[in-house]
């Protein structure tokens, strides 16, 4: 093995001339053994078993894969390995193509360098080219070359979209929202929006956890007002707001980054948290709100949190986001959850008995992102392993999550369970009161966020009020302390574990 895995990272191009030396399927199985030292013997039977390759024609190697699930699967899970792995060959690229006839066929061609798809018809006489991976130069000596694999993230969002519906995904559509009692006031509010800008809910601030439909409904409203032939519109993710607003700065160009976002009809911004604790940048967009609103325009936000519970959120800026509509998005309940899956199932042309979609939505129920990846997780393995979609499979694929998804804790759900059982307001826990009674009810919170959640004590203590880490670290060492020793304290510990992790 040592001597293929040296021969592998020798240098030089597969090119046309040498292909005859060394025929397609020897390139390939020195490929598996490289995949294999990385991501194990089991791994690789069960994603690439099905994969076949094709030909090595001027350095690129052509794989063919079951299906366009199948090669979504193995692009966003093993993209990078087979980008280090091909890279050691001497490979140009590697081409991913589906086996004719499957379904969710495109010719869209991933370009690495940009991060972009573009549209290419495929060459003459050629297969149909769905993904080409290209490698980044040879890296430096005596560095990791994992660190110089180019990023492989075909679906990655353009930050800044101005003056057009270009870069939003062309997934995210109201037509594809699926509508149910969780986002039902969030999505009313955005067809009255659409139907009377500026005038209905201005600011429309939508709030929730990840992976619930924020974006998906924000990129929906703003390419549906460019259909409706609306040009002064802009989606931005809040960090590039705050980036462009810093670079303004320091160019002393404030003029004209002013101008280019004060005189829009439309203004949505994705991931307002991100410019908590940016006094300066709050000042800005508090501001650039106003404008467009005195002018008639209409401003759309989403976060993870409503307005009053940003942690370093001036509160003018709290004030101002309050003052339209808050529309919270929840967890879909279940007919929601399968409905969503019904629909990618038509979209995506695979067969998948009803009972399995139910199995999936009962089993991922906190996040439509997570959830619509057990399905394509799901169909991938099958057809990858040339088995049948059946509820037994489709058990033992979920097996591994199906504990974590039923119930993921967040420091927000302790909060609230803590101020009822102490009998204070959760603002309180956040604020800086120090009376006993909210001291103890605090410290109880930073204890169980710490057991029951992945986030650090530093973390934990920004969702508490933006507590130190030696302020939380405290706190959550006081109650091991006193649990060990009281009884009480310890028993009604234990039954808000209980209730969190049963909620």
């Amino acid at each position: 093995m040592s001597s293929e895995a040296h021969c592998f990272e020798s240098g030089g191009s597969l090119s046309s001339q040498d292909s005859s030396a060394t025929t397609v399927e020897e390139v390939w199985e020195r490929l598996q053994i490289v995949i294999t030292s990385t991501i194990g013997e089991m791994r690789l039977k069960r994603w690439f078993q099905n994969v076949t390759p094709l030909e090595v024609t001027d350095g690129v190697l052509q794989l063919e894969v079951p299906s366009r699930t199948a090669l979504d699967w193995i692009e966003n899970n093993y993209g990078e390995i087979l980008s280090l792995a091909a890279r050691q060959a001497g490979l140009e690229s590697i081409q991913l193509i589906p086996q004719r006839g499957s379904s969710r066929v495109s010719a869209e061609q991933f370009d690495s360098e940009s991060g972009a798809i573009n549209r290419r018809p495929p060459g003459r006489g050629s297969a149909v080219v769905v993904r080409e991976l290209e490698f980044a130069p040879d890296p430096p000596n005596g560095t990791d070359p994992a660190d110089h694999v180019t990023s492989w993230t075909p679906n990655a969002r353009i930050s800044v979209v101005s003056g057009g519906a270009a870069g939003l995904r062309k997934d995210l559509t109201l037509e594809r929202f699926v509508v149910g009692t969780s986002n039902r006031v969030a999505y009313s509010a955005a067809l009255e929006i659409l139907r009377t800008p500026g005038l209905s809910f201005n600011p429309l601030f939508l709030h929730g956890g990840p992976g619930l439909g924020k974006t998906h409904l924000l990129q929906a409203i703003t390419k549906k007002f460019f259909i409706q032939g609306e040009r002064e519109i802009r989606y931005v993710q809040c960090e590039s707001f705050v980036h462009q607003f810093v670079r303004a700065l320091r160019q002393r160009s404030l003029d004209r980054f002013r101008s280019s976002f004060r005189e829009l009809k439309v203004l949505v911004i994705d991931d307002v948290q991100m410019i908590a604790g940016k006094r300066s940048s709050q000042q800005e967009l508090l501001e650039t709100v106003d404008a467009i609103a005195i002018q008639g325009g209409q401003v759309l936000l989403a976060s993870d949190a409503p307005p009053k519970k940003l942690v370093h959120l001036h509160q003018q800026l709290q004030n101002r986001f309050s003052a339209g509509l808050v529309a919270r998005v929840d967890p879909p309940d279940m007919e929601t959850r399968v409905s969503i899956l019904k629909q990618e199932v038509m979209r995506s042309g695979v067969q998948v008995p009803s009972e399995v979609l139910r199995h999936i939505a009962d089993t991922v129920r906190l996040s439509v992102r997570e959830l619509l990846g057990a399905l394509v997780r799901v169909v991938a393995e099958c057809e990858l392993s040339g088995s049948e979609v059946t509820m037994l499979r489709t058990r033992a694929i979920l097996e591994p999550i199906s504990a974590v998804s039923k119930r993921r804790i967040v420091v927000e759900d302790i909060v609230e369970r803590v101020a009822v059982r102490w009998g204070v307001p959760p603002e309180e826990i956040l604020s800086r009161s120090r009376t006993r009674n909210t001291s103890m009810a605090r410290s109880v919170a930073t204890y169980l966020a710490r057991v029951l959640t992945d986030y650090s004590l530093a973390e934990i203590g920004e969702q508490l009020g933006g507590r130190s880490h030696a302020t939380t670290s405290s706190s959550y060492r006081k109650i091991q302390r006193l649990i060990s020793r009281d009884d009480s304290l310890r028993q009604e510990v234990e039954r808000l574990v209980r209730d969190l992790r049963g909620g």
